[in-house]
Order: structure tokens, then sequence, then C-alpha cells
């Protein structure tokens, strides 16, 4: 940790410090940061982040090298409560990480700050952005997974092409600038010191009615829509997939998506349209969507967008299920069986020995393979998402893209990200 800290975030903090004339400009610089661990655990990059921030800023208040522990305490507070951003696939974890920094904050007869719109619950790296929305649903999407009907699958894939063809990009945007003079006064309010805490239920009030807001919840849902099409299940009896025509429907028809989205009408209720809406809205919450220039706006809504720094040490881990560690716990036998072919006559024979086995290994392997059709195919991830994917590339990837154009990454991975041949193209474009 001190090494990333050493090679990416005290040069951060050495630029904002340059760009300052005044010890004032300098302090709103360091403020104005924004520092992000897209895997951020119980906050341990984070909370490095803020006591190295805020120590800077403590000794701008102070005019001293070494300012008092209460100056610190009060800089790392600011620090928490302005620059540090996290997310985390575990809700869990993200409880903890934020009552980590809630300690950190803490100062006599003040509340703890309002943080719900730094550190949050989702899978960083499943979601949308702008520029793939601007693309439209790709073909891709529709490839068979385990549980698939392929002849559907096959039909699905055919419409989609045949509904993109001669279709020109569109722009979408997931960051809500068209607001204006609305969105800035949202941010206003969340920036605001939490000194009382009327303050505090003042920014979550704010945070509710943003993320209530018909705009907001419109651009949730085409994200959602587009996202979930790489997880949809392809069989008959299920819901119609959000193909590009389908997608570009819902997209257009500003009235139909307000009323699908709110759930206030019962007009749409059992329509196609609801169905998917619905079944999209599953998978959102089954996977975790996250779709980062939607959650956090104020970093990616300006012409340079991105964290001017990223820490962090994501997992190493292949997306694709491993059949023994599936079964090691569950059951033993299958986990040590010699070879691959008899694993797997062990397991088909679950079907009729411990049917909920069964079904639990096959939403298992759905899960991992629509996840790493995701990473490959949607366009995500152009440099990392190949082969067997591993999460420390594709993290790396993210990592390395979520800075602005001046901005500093620290990753913690293996070797394999400069010497694997699945990372040779990442690495030659670093």
């Amino acid at each position: 940790m001190r090494e990333l800290i050493a090679s990416a975030l005290d040069p951060t903090i050495a630029a904002a410090l340059a760009r300052g004339r005044t010890a004032g400009e300098k302090r709103a610089n360091l403020l104005a940061l924004k520092v992000c661990d897209p895997a951020c655990g119980s906050g341990h990059f984070l909370l490095a982040a803020a006591r190295r921030i805020g120590h800077e800023v403590a000794r701008l208040d102070a005019g001293e090298t070494e300012p008092s522990p209460d100056k610190v305490r009060a800089g790392v507070r600011e620090a928490i409560a302005h620059c540090v951003y996290g997310v985390d696939r575990n809700p869990l974890a993200v409880d903890l990480c934020r009552l980590a920094l809630w300690i950190e904050a803490q100062e006599g007869g003040r509340p703890l700050g309002f943080l719900d719109h730094h550190i949050k619950h989702g899978n960083s790296l499943v979601g949308a952005t702008g520029a793939l929305l601007d693309g439209g649903v790709p073909d891709d999407a529709f490839e068979p997974v385990t549980g698939d009907d392929k002849k559907v699958a096959g039909a699905v894939k055919r419409r989609n092409r045949q509904e993109r063809a001669g279709q020109l990009p569109q722009p979408y945007s997931l960051t809500g600038i068209e607001d204006g003079a609305t969105l800035r006064d949202y941010f206003a309010t969340l920036d605001v010191e939490d000194d009382t805490l009327a303050t505090v239920r003042a920014k979550a009030d704010a945070y509710e009615r943003h993320r209530a807001s018909r705009a907001f919840r419109r651009r949730r849902l085409l994200a959602d829509l587009w996202t979930a099409a790489f997880f949809w299940p392809l069989r008959a009896g299920v819901a119609e997939p959000p193909t590009h025509g389908a997608w570009q429907r819902l997209a257009a028809d500003r009235r139909l998506t307000d009323y699908l989205v709110s759930g206030k009408s019962a007009q749409y209720k059992g329509t196609p349209d609801y169905r998917t809406v619905r079944q999209a809205r599953k998978l959102a919450l089954d996977h975790a969507f996250f779709h980062w220039e939607l959650e956090f706006e104020d970093v990616f809504g300006h012409p340079d967008p991105g964290f001017d720094c990223i820490l962090g040490n994501p997992p190493w881990e292949r997306i694709k299920l491993q059949e023994q560690e599936f079964f090691a716990a569950r059951d033993p036998a299958v986990a040590v069986a010699p070879n691959a072919a008899a694993r797997g006559k062990m397991i088909a024979a679950l079907l009729d020995t411990n049917p909920k086995l069964h079904a639990a290994f096959g939403l298992a392997k759905r899960e991992s393979e629509a996840e790493s059709l995701f990473l490959r195919r949607s366009g995500r991830f152009p440099l990392t998402g190949r082969g067997d994917v591993n999460t420390y590339s594709v993290f790396a990837e993210l990592m390395a893209r979520g800075v602005t154009a001046r901005g500093r990454a620290g990753i913690i991975v293996p070797t394999g990200i400069a010497t694997d041949d699945t990372n040779k193209g990442f690495f030659g474009w670093l």
C-alpha cells in the first residue's frame, strides 16, 4: 500500500499543490481531488488516501510541517467527505468501508458524514457506458450460454442483426449533463460540510430525490436493459429480450419509459414491454450492474472525465467456473474425481441423485459464462476481455482507463499483466 501511495497518490497531490498559488488555492485543489478504489473491500486504500490528503490539508491550515492531531483529524474528515470513492460487489464490505471511514472522520460534537453517494455497492466490471450505448445492442450479446436454447438464441441474434441494419449511432448520456442547473444545484447540496445532523439529512434527501427522479430512472433503465441483454435467459416462455429495436423503442418513448420505470400505471402491466423491464430489473439486481458514469456523475460529467487517482488491490480470480472449487465443500467426491471426464459423468448423475445441487451448479455455471460473455464481447474491455479472463486483467484496464488525462493509477497485480499472452495488447497500450 505504501508503494502505491508513493508512486500514484503522492505525485497527484504534488501536482494539485503546484497548480495553486496561494494556500487557499492549494487547499481547494487538494479537496477537489477524486480518488477511487473500484474493489474497495473494507476501505484500507481509501483510508490511506484520506489520511495522506488530510495531512496536507492540515499542514496548509496550520502553516506547519507537522500540524496538531486535531488539525489532522479535521483535514482527514474533509478528505473523506470530498475526495474518496469506492465500489464493492459485497454489500457487507461496503458497510464496513463506510464504518471505517466514519470512525476515522469522527469529531466530537459533529455527526457522521453522508457517504452513500461516494461508497457504493455494485459489480465494477459489469455495466454500460454512454459510448457503448451509442453503438446500440451488439449481436454478440445473444450468444447462448448454459441453460439457453440455441435455436431461440439464434433467432434472437438474427432479429437483433436485422434491427441494427442501416441504423446510425445515436448519442446517449448517462451523466445527466443535459439537466444543467438542476444537476449543479444537486452537487452543490452534496458538497456542503456535514456540520449538523440537519445538513446530513438534507444531503440524504437530495440524494434520494435525485435517484428517484424520472430523468435518472430513465437513464438507469436504458443502461440496465442494454447490459441485461448479455445475461438474458434465451429460451421459450421468458420475457422478450431487449434487442436493438426494443431497446431503441423504449429509449425513444419517454412517456412509456416513465410509466414502466415508476410502476404507477396499471396500463402496461402484463404487456411484453412491462415483462421485459421487470426481467431487466431482476438481472440488474442479481448481477449488481454498476454504471460508472451514472453512479458518479460528478466525476464523469465534464470535459476531462475520470478520477485523479485510482488505487487498489483487485481480486485475482478466473471468471470461468472452477468445478473442483465449486464442489469442494458441496460434494467432495465430485471434486476429487480422477479427471474431467469422470467429473462430468458424476455431475450429470446429480440430476437424479441430488437435483438441487445439480441446479445450483447449472446456475453458477450460467452466471460465470454470462459474465465472461459480457467482459469479452460487450466492448467494455477491448484490451483484456479475451481468452480465459482473469479479474485482475479487466480491473487493470478499468482502472487505467478510469483516470483523467493527467491521472494516475496504482494497482497490485501479478506479473502476468506484462507476461501473459492475453495481456500483451493491454501492456503494449500502456
